[in-house]
């Protein structure tokens, strides 16, 4: 009966000052992680108050090593400096007995359960919720962007801006929203070496006295579509040879098609989640984009393989058929192209030379070393011929559609009777069953050999390791915490019985360290296994090792402290 009270009695004291250190920590740290996205970002009174409702889960569950191991170091101290420990050894009750050190275990067994089925659960949803509360409002961001650093960035566009305004809501159309941008130059990027990310180069400007911008939520949810309307604007190129400059009244730039700022990251699955994600990486958000752009540059190979077998065969053309009873007859007179293969490469681009010397040619003959030739056949009347000097083919595969864009640019033509720089001409056509099977070959086939030429293997390869290590790093993250939360309790319970104080102070410098390292670690680790080197080589130079030994090296050495210092106290 006295063990059953003293035991009792010991618990709801450690459970009541858990539960408030929990608390006023959650709190505080709730606040602390509104701060940077409140400067950065800004945020409204709603968006406050769902953030903060959002963070409370996330905070209370990171209180919770701290709060158990400051509860035991107070309760236990308590008991020491009153002599309490003293009276219950002279009744024969050890120090280590359930009796005294059983409720601390007790409590450090419930805090770890809850911590591990809050951070597998409950703390990867609140979380993405936080993010999705900071991002809801693109027109607030993009605004808050301006008036910070007067420019913003989108994929391959740079926007500046003097200052940015926003519309009433009512005035706005359902699901969109907009931001007046005023005095806002626009420079477009390329990037002519594809190897080097961050080497980037100017290729045009626009400038306007206003530009409106409208952002519109694409149907499939990952993406936004992005516009800008200028007025009273001014068009100019980076280098001006061969370029157009140009005064603008009014025009469009755009649509840029945005990912969703929320990137995917680990910390937002449930366990449920990293477990099927790691059965099949294929199904990461990252992952299924690079395998999209393998896809695509497969099935355009694919394609423009079809199109130079016959016309590298003796007749020297190709026929486009369509249902209104019409085609495209592409051909011509000499040598025949070869498909080039590239994961960056659109289209063959054969030149043809002249069959004779421009001195030798008669100026009046236009179709001399004009060897291509494009008709337009309608029933059997042929309604259009033009002839070439060189041509481009362009493809852009649409496998929602089973259809593939074509795009036939012709140069130095001539139609009979007029001379032109160039022609374009744009007709869609199916997929052929050999086009088709690429896009369901899976992961394995674009990381084979047969898939090298189809896209950046080394791209896909980091992509995927990264992603492996970030699951199994946030894995062993996850339930290092939750066991940091018994052992620490457990060195609380030590550390208290040792220190003979009750007094807050003492016993938060107590707790302050070994959880501090505990937390810090399992974060570096995290951290470090996701980030691989620059040359990154996976046979040796993962870092997934080092960060598993930072994710529980914490744990080991409090471990070692708390079996210390309870062997020290059960000698006594």
């Amino acid at each position: 009966m006295l063990s059953r009270t003293l035991f009792n009695y010991i618990f709801k004291d450690l459970f009541r000052i858990f539960m408030m250190t929990s608390g006023a920590l959650a709190g505080i740290m709730s606040f602390g992680g509104l701060l940077r996205p409140l400067t950065r970002e800004g945020l409204d009174a709603s968006q406050v108050g769902r953030m903060l409702t959002y963070f409370t889960p996330a905070m209370t569950t990171y209180s919770f090593p701290v709060a158990a191991l400051f509860a035991t170091a107070v309760v236990y101290g308590r008991l020491s400096a009153d002599n309490e420990l003293t009276a219950a050894r002279s009744s024969g009750i050890s120090l280590l007995s359930l009796t005294i050190a059983g409720p601390a275990l007790v409590l450090g067994l419930i805090v770890a359960i809850v911590s591990l089925l809050f951070l597998c659960f409950i703390v990867p949803a609140s979380t993405y919720k936080v993010e999705q509360v900071v991002y809801s409002n693109l027109a607030k961001l993009i605004a808050g962007r301006i008036e910070r650093n007067h420019e913003i960035h989108f994929n391959d566009s740079v926007i500046f801006a003097q200052d940015a305004l926003m519309p009433a809501p009512e005035t706005l159309p359902k699901n969109q929203q907009q931001v007046v941008l005023v005095s806002p130059t626009i420079v477009r990027i390329e990037r002519p070496r594809p190897d080097e990310r961050d080497f980037r180069v100017p290729r045009d400007f626009y400038t306007a006295s206003r530009a409106i911008v409208y952002i519109n939520p694409l149907p499939n949810g990952e993406e936004v579509q992005i516009t800008l309307r200028l007025e009273d604007g001014f068009k100019f190129p980076r280098s001006y040879k061969g370029a157009v400059e140009a005064g603008i009244a009014e025009t469009s730039y755009g649509p840029i098609s945005m990912n969703s700022p929320i990137k995917e990251d680990v910390k937002f699955m449930d366990v449920w989640r990293l477990k099927d994600l790691y059965k099949d990486i294929s199904g990461s958000q990252n992952i299924r984009r690079i395998l999209g752009d393998f896809i695509l540059n497969a099935q355009r190979q694919a394609f423009f393989d079809e199109v130079s077998a016959p016309l590298n065969s003796p007749r020297h053309q190709i026929r486009f058929d369509f249902e209104d009873n019409s085609h495209y007859v592409l051909k011509w007179q000499g040598r025949g192209p070869t498909a080039q293969r590239g994961p960056t490469l659109l289209a063959p681009v054969p030149e043809f030379a002249p069959k004779t010397p421009a001195t030798v040619a008669s100026p009046l003959n236009m179709e001399s070393g004009r060897d291509v030739i494009f008709q337009q056949v309608q029933g059997n009347q042929t309604s259009f011929s033009i002839r070439a000097a060189r041509m481009t083919l362009f493809a852009k595969p649409n496998n929602e559609t089973g259809q593939i864009n074509v795009t036939l640019k012709l140069e130095d033509c001539y139609d009979g009777t007029t001379a032109r720089t160039d022609y374009i001409q744009s007709f869609t056509v199916p997929m052929s069953d050999t086009v088709k099977q690429f896009a369901g070959r899976g992961l394995d086939f674009y990381e084979s050999p047969a898939g090298r030429s189809f896209g950046d293997q080394q791209l896909l390869m980091r992509e995927k390791t990264s992603l492996f290590n970030a699951i199994i790093a946030e894995s062993n993250g996850r339930a290092s915490f939750a066991i940091s939360c018994l052992i620490l309790v457990m060195a609380g319970c030590a550390l208290g019985m040792m220190f003979k104080s009750g007094n807050f102070l003492t016993a938060f410098a107590v707790s302050f360290i070994p959880a501090l390292l505990s937390i810090t670690l399992i974060i570096a680790g995290q951290r470090t296994a996701a980030h691989l080197p620059t040359h990154f080589n996976p046979a040796n130079n993962s870092p997934l090792q080092a960060g598993l030994v930072l994710v529980w090296i914490g744990n080991a050495i409090n471990l070692v402290l708390a079996s210390t210092l309870l062997w020290r106290l059960g000698r006594k």
